[in-house]
């Protein structure tokens, strides 16, 4: 099923960055960037198309592992 829909476009001039809630049209992912435009004042910028690389710490041990507890001698005379 087939409808038309009729769409009125409407032109208002916006300043660059003082009142525009951008509307960002980016182009398709070929590299690392993206050159985005915006709809309504036509501001570009670029865009990552993928988070930085992020080395995180690595821990030296398991934070589950139970610490390590110091050998303790009984009395002869204790009975637990």
């Amino acid at each position: 099923m087939r409808r038309k829909v009729k769409v009125k476009e409407r032109t208002e001039e916006y300043i660059a960055g003082e009142q525009c809630s951008h509307y960002w049209i980016i182009e398709m992912a070929k590299g690392k960037k993206s050159r985005g435009v915006c709809k309504y004042c036509g501001e570009s910028k670029d865009f990552l198309n993928s988070m930085p690389d992020f080395n995180m710490p690595k821990r030296q041990k398991n934070p589950l592992d139970l610490p390590e507890m110091p050998e303790v001698e009984m009395d002869e005379d204790s009975k637990s």
